[in-house]
C-alpha cells in the first residue's frame, strides 16, 4: 500500500498524490482495496435463519410415517411457498414425492429425521431422477422449467 507522507515543503499529507498521475495512483488503490474486499466476501456461505417462521430461511417440515409427499408451494409456512433450503424432522422413510417447485431454484434437501433410515427424495413419479439422503445427510435437487425437480 501507498501510505501518504508529508512532503517537506509542504503542508498537506497528500503530496505524493499530487497530480493527475497522483490522483490516478490514489484512485486505483482505493478501488483495489475495495475490490478486494468484495472477493473476501465472496468466500463465505450463506446463512440462513432455521425454523418455522414466516422469515425462515431454512424451513423445518414435519413428517410423520405416512407422510410421503412434500408440495414446495404450500407444506411450508402458509400462504408462502417453501424456501431454497427445506430440512426435515420427524420419522420420514422411503420414497418422498415432491410437487410445485419454483422454476430456477436449486432446493437442498437436509434429513434431520428420527429414524436412521435414509429418504429418497424425487419429482412426482420418478420421472426426472431421484436422490437418496442418509439420516443427516443433505441433498440438493434443482428445479427446472415448468417445475420439473431435477433430483440426481
Amino acid at each position: 500500500l501507498l501510505l501518504a507522507q508529508r512532503h517537506p515543503k509542504s503542508q498537506s499529507t497528500t503530496a505524493p498524490y499530487r497530480g493527475l498521475g497522483g490522483r490516478l495512483t490514489m484512485r486505483l488503490t482505493l478501488g483495489l482495496c475495495a475490490c478486494l474486499g468484495f472477493f473476501v466476501d465472496l468466500g463465505q456461505s450463506a446463512k440462513y435463519m432455521i425454523g418455522q417462521q414466516a422469515n425462515s430461511g431454512a424451513y423445518e417440515v414435519s413428517f410423520d410415517e405416512d407422510k410421503a409427499t412434500l408440495d414446495l408451494s404450500k407444506d411450508c409456512f402458509p400462504g408462502k411457498p417453501c424456501p431454497p433450503v427445506v430440512v426435515m424432522v420427524g420419522r420420514q422413510v422411503g420414497t418422498i414425492e415432491v410437487s410445485n417447485c419454483h422454476e430456477g431454484v436449486m432446493y437442498t434437501f437436509v434429513n434431520k429425521g428420527e429414524l436412521d433410515g435414509g429418504v429418497v427424495m424425487q419429482h412426482e413419479g420418478g420421472l426426472y431422477g431421484s436422490k437418496g439422503i442418509s439420516q443427516f445427510g443433505v441433498g440438493t435437487c434443482f428445479c427446472y422449467k415448468e417445475g420439473t425437480l431435477m433430483c440426481g
